[in-house]
């Protein structure tokens, strides 16, 4: 074990490389049905990524991504529908008005802690969909808005999950430099001990408000290259369910890793996808799966697998290895 372990990481770079190759060469080898799948895996790790910020980096559990998510795909769709804006304006406009809306229901939210943050967040997401839902003239209302004039050239399936790939490539390439950043290593102090953080005189809410932002922009992304994959938005775009489906991805891939939440995207939509297919009962066996995951790997796939190859590896934040816990 040891020997593969050190051979994976001597080959890291050239691993990297191949799954570069592989991303790109992917329209050529696969049908459309599956490069469409592989295009909603990427939007869905990014807005996972988006979720980590909070939950895996700050250690804010929030209960209403999706909420935030709708805001971004609402935004696109609403400014070239209604406003008849130009495309890039239009992407260009969802994670600034995602942002806003962060900054007004982060400043509520992070006034509170741990259950009731989550409550919270939960509450605003909900307060999100209601709007969404009852705004008819707006909104759409239940209707949603349909037949958005997106670019023709996005009418290939091979050209939208080119531009897709590029947009969350950059997104995640940016999130990485932040969370790898003095930031981003503050953020990390606060989710593992926010009393001495606040104490060696860290402004504790306002990095918390911070991180709620910075997810809330790449959220709102995620929602724009959505609306622009399915030519199409919905109400549910802001439910609860939909904050569960990407809390289940973090929770798959591992919180505490960076890679957590892209992994856990596409172990998670193949897995309902494949099982959808085989029955009606899929949600009974996708939970099983999940359960099984929470009870022996409580780190995430990532977590599981970086503790089995890597030579030397630190325990994650409230794996119980390091004397303490969560």
């Amino acid at each position: 074990m040891k020997g593969l372990a050190r051979a994976f990481h001597s080959h890291r770079l050239a691993l990297r490389l191949a799954l570069l190759v592989l991303l790109l060469i992917l329209p050529f080898i696969l049908k459309e049905s599956w490069v469409s799948l592989a295009n909603e895996m990427l939007i869905m790790a990014l807005a996972g990524c988006a979720l980590n910020i909070m939950l895996g980096y700050t250690g804010m559990v929030s209960f209403g991504p999706a909420g935030l998510y709708a805001v971004g795909a609402y935004a696109t769709a609403i400014l070239l529908t209604r406003y008849h804006s130009s495309f890039i304006i239009a992407l260009i406009g969802a994670p600034i008005l995602a942002g806003i809306a962060g900054v007004i229901v982060g400043w509520f939210c992070v006034r509170r802690s741990a259950t009731y943050f989550a409550l919270l967040t939960l509450a605003f997401s909900q307060i999100i969909w209601t709007i969404i839902f009852e705004w008819y003239d707006f909104t759409g209302g239940d209707n949603g808005i349909v037949s958005i004039p997106i670019p023709e050239f996005f009418f290939t399936i091979s050209h939208c999950y080119y531009f897709t790939l590029a947009v969350v490539g950059a997104c995640v390439l940016l999130l990485w430099t932040i969370i790898q950043s003095p930031f981003g290593k503050t953020l990390q102090a606060i989710r593992e001990n926010p009393g001495r953080t606040e104490f060696i005189a860290i402004p504790l809410k306002r990095y918390q408000l911070a991180a709620f932002v910075l997810s809330s922009v790449f959220l709102g992304v995620a929602g724009s290259l959505y609306c622009v994959f399915s030519g199409s938005v919905f109400p549910d775009y802001a439910h609860w369910v939909k904050s569960t489906d990407m809390l289940v991805i973090c929770l798959l891939g591992g919180f505490y890793n960076f890679t957590g939440p892209i992994v856990g995207s596409v172990v998670y939509i193949l897995l309902s996808k494949i099982i959808a297919k085989q029955t009606m009962f899929w949600m009974f066996f996708l939970g099983a799966i999940i359960v099984f995951l929470v009870l022996f790997m409580r780190n995430g796939i990532v977590g599981f697998l970086a503790d089995k190859f890597s030579p030397v590896t630190d325990p994650a934040p409230g794996s119980g290895k390091d004397g303490g816990g969560r």
